[in-house]
């Protein structure tokens, strides 16, 4: 099952920043400390509290960071998902090329303190770029179009990296992991159900999770997430199906606060697929 959600960078031989979601720090630090062998010689550090968190990100993304910190920010030199310690207006950071919009960016990792004057010096580089704030409804948008899976809704511990179809982020290679067995168990089982990506003819609602699907007047499967792609101007959705309904084409309807909506199981993600502007 899928106990947790993280991003690891590994920022030196024996390093390794590991970020989780906020609404699960004392699980997650919980389940790691728990985890570890007495074999291990493994430090586990909480930093929550010791760390702010910038995300900048969009096109100009970079002519935004070259004017505040001398380090070269080429893919060459800082590639998609990478991390490095860097300086912004003098003052140090963790920069990792990565985020959750699908976008060129970083999101950056100052110390607590130093928080307000990087974005006091983000903010003023970026003012000619037209640059502006945004919140998490507008991150959610984003992350929908880019079919990028939340904690909570398609990740959570009712379900296998199988059925949330995210089987390439394993390594069943590597040796014995834990997990490693389960996993090779369920791929010679017949599956209960499959995570479905999907776009639907919505009016004046989007999907918000937890509504029935059915094709004709049998349920199927229920949502978990969704909202409205502003680039792709459609509405999105993600949701969990009997496998024989989850080929993409598929023709499913959904249930929106009492109207009956058409939606259509589409191949993910809709927007660069090939990742082309994070790799910009």
């Amino acid at each position: 099952r899928i106990n947790a959600e993280m991003t690891i960078t590994r920022m030196g031989n024996d390093q390794f920043y590991v970020l989780s979601a906020a609404g699960a720090e004392i699980r997650d630090v919980d389940y790691l400390t728990q985890a570890k062998t007495a074999e291990e010689n493994v430090e586990i550090v909480n930093t929550t509290d010791k760390r702010g968190v910038l995300v900048l990100a969009g096109p100009k993304a970079r002519e935004v960071m070259v004017k505040v910190t001398e380090e070269k920010l080429d893919n060459a030199s800082f590639p998609w998902l990478t991390g490095k310690d860097i300086n912004i207006a003098g003052l140090p950071t963790r920069a990792l090329r990565i985020n959750y919009v699908g976008e060129l960016g970083w999101e950056l990792h100052p110390p607590i303190e130093h928080l307000e004057a990087i974005y006091d010096a983000l903010w003023q580089a970026g003012e000619e770029f037209g640059i502006a704030d945004f919140g998490l409804y507008a991150v959610d948008s984003l992350r929908m179009e880019k079919a990028y899976r939340h904690w909570g809704g398609e990740l959570t511990n009712e379900v296998t990296m199988i059925d949330a179809d995210m089987e390439r982020f394993i390594k069943l290679d590597k040796d014995n992991f834990i997990g490693k067995a389960a996993t090779l168990r369920q791929q010679q089982e017949e599956r209960l159900f499959q995570l479905v990506y999907f776009e639907i003819e919505a009016t004046d609602s989007d999907v918000h999770g937890g509504e029935p699907i059915f094709i004709s007047d049998k349920c199927v499967g229920i949502t978990t997430s969704g909202g409205y792609g502003h680039f792709t101007k459609k509405s999105l959705g993600f949701g969990y199906v009997d496998p024989v309904n989850s080929k993409p084409g598929t023709a499913l309807d959904i249930d929106l606060l009492g109207e009956r909506c058409r939606a259509t199981v589409i191949k993910d993600p809709i927007y660069d697929p090939t990742n082309e502007r994070l790799k910009a």
